[in-house]
């Protein structure tokens, strides 16, 4: 989807709706099949999700605040486009857990959404996951899953206080972000450490090609449609990077991310 311009028969018909809760129930009068679809649209790009038994539209939390931003300025904003926020199939995640070897170890997740990767490293036998997450009410959902304390912070902004042994992502993809998320990652990786990510499909890149040079790495295709319950159908691919004896540089006191390599059991 994209942000949508909401126009006053759309803004009327939310404005009428009930909300208790996270549910938005709209007006019991029957809405024309266009209409209806244009205030469907303005609410999915809200976070709504319509939900058939209950009849209504389910959001994660109490949407008032973000449909009267949206009534106010006239714009249904696309929140997952904003926020690239196409999550991580738990299938996928369990087998990225698996891939990254996580058991015993202290995990960095550098772009962690709600959580998906972070739960599956966890049920997988991770020490301790470490979550950085631009998205406020992503970190709040993580808080809530006992990720504490999540840092709410653009990862390209951060530096590492200390490498991680192990760090699994599933970063932005537009206008090659996800090369610029990984070539940043890689910075944060330890000596012998490994870094599991997802990656848009297209692997002839140029500047994937320049970032992964010298490293000892492999690129696996994803199955068609892995995403489509995150709301694309956009091809990815499975990363697998390995750092081999390299001295690392830069490392600093930041402390958004700073790991504790001692507190890993099976370093």
């Amino acid at each position: 989807m994209a942000n949508q311009i909401l126009t006053p028969e759309v803004a009327a018909v939310i404005g009428r709706a009930k909300i208790t809760g996270n549910q938005l129930v709209l007006p019991g009068d029957r809405l024309e099949r266009k209409l209806y679809e244009s205030v469907n649209k303005a609410l999915v790009n809200a976070g709504g999700k319509w939900n058939t038994k209950a009849q209504a539209h389910i959001f994660d939390g109490d949407p008032r605040q973000k449909l009267g931003l949206m009534l106010e300025t006239g714009v249904a904003v696309d929140e997952k486009k904003k926020w690239q926020a196409f999550y991580t199939p738990p299938e996928l995640a369990e087998e990225i857990a698996a891939m990254a070897d996580v058991k015993g170890h202290l995990v960095l997740e550098p772009s962690a959404g709600d959580g998906a990767l972070a739960d599956a490293c966890m049920k997988a036998g991770a020490f301790q996951i470490r979550c950085i997450e631009m998205n406020p009410e992503a970190v709040a959902k993580l808080e809530d899953k006992g990720y504490s304390p999540p840092c709410n912070a653009d990862f390209l902004t951060q530096k590492p206080a200390s490498p991680y042994k192990r760090i699994v992502m599933n970063p932005p993809f537009t206008k090659n972000q996800d090369i610029k998320h990984i070539a940043h990652a890689l910075t944060w990786l330890d000596v012998d450490g490994l870094l599991v990510a997802v990656m848009l499909g297209n692997t002839e890149r140029p500047k994937l090609k320049e970032m992964l040079n010298g490293h000892d790495w492999k690129i696996r295709d994803v199955p068609a449609g892995a995403f489509k319950e995150s709301g694309t159908n956009i091809k990815t691919a499975i990363l697998t990077v390995r750092i081999h004896g390299r001295v690392r540089q830069g490392a600093n006191d930041e402390s958004c991310g700073a790991s504790d390599a001692s507190a890993e059991t099976n370093g």
